[in-house]
C-alpha cells in the first residue's frame, strides 16, 4: 500500500500535547484511519461494524503493529519546543545494505511516532514568516518528509492571533 499522508486542523490551544490527544481520540471514534483487515486492503475502518472499540484492541492486531493506520493514530509523542527529533540515519543516502548498516551504527535509528513542531528557523525559510496562516500551509508541507514522523505548526488568523494547529505527516507502510 505504501505510507499514506495526512492532515489535521484543530482549535488552537496553547498545550499541543491535549490538542494532539483530543485529535487521536476523534480520529479513532471517528474510524478515519485505515484498519488492516486481512484480504480488503485500503479501506477506512469506519466501514466496518466489527472495528476495535480501544486503541488497545486496534494495536492488538499485528497487521495493524505492522502497517499501521496510516493516520495521526501512528503517532504517540509530541516534542517539546527546542527539543531535537532523533532522525537516525533518515537524512543520508546510501545503495547498499552495507552502506545502510555503516549509518545505523554512526547515526542510531530513527525514533518513529514522534510529531516535531515547525520552528521558527523552518517557518522563516519556507515563509518569511513565524506567524503562518492557512496560506502557508502549502509552503510548509515539504518538512514532514520522512515517514513515520509527523509535524505540528500554530496557524494565525488575519489578526496575527493564534487560530488553530495544524498536524501533518506521513505513515503507514
Amino acid at each position: 500500500m505504501g505510507a499514506s499522508g495526512w492532515d489535521y486542523y484543530v482549535p488552537y490551544q496553547p498545550d499541543r500535547f491535549a490538542a494532539f490527544v483530543a485529535l487521536r481520540q476523534v480520529v479513532f471514534e471517528s474510524g478515519e484511519y485505515w484498519w488492516a483487515v486481512p484480504g480488503e486492503p485500503g479501506k477506512m475502518a469506519r466501514e466496518y461494524d466489527n472495528r476495535p472499540r480501544t486503541e488497545d484492541e486496534l494495536w492488538a492486531v499485528e497487521a495493524v503493529r505492522l502497517a499501521g493506520t496510516h493516520s495521526i493514530l501512528d503517532m504517540y509523542r509530541v516534542l517539546d519546543d527546542g527539543e531535537k527529533p532523533n532522525y537516525g540515519w533518515l537524512p543520508y543516502a546510501y545503495e547498499t545494505f552495507e552502506e545502510y548498516m555503516a549509518l545505523v551504527k554512526e547515526h542510531g535509528n530513527p525514533e518513529y511516532g514522534i510529531i516535531v513542531p515547525l520552528s521558527d528557523d523552518e517557518a522563516i525559510a519556507a515563509t518569511g514568516s513565524v506567524k503562518l496562516t492557512h496560506d502557508h500551509v502549502e509552503k510548509i508541507t515539504e518538512f514532514a518528509r520522512y515517514r513515520g514522523i509527523g509535524r505540528c505548526v500554530v496557524l494565525h488568523d488575519a489578526s496575527g492571533t493564534p487560530a488553530e494547529l495544524y498536524f501533518w505527516g506521513y505513515s503507514g507502510d
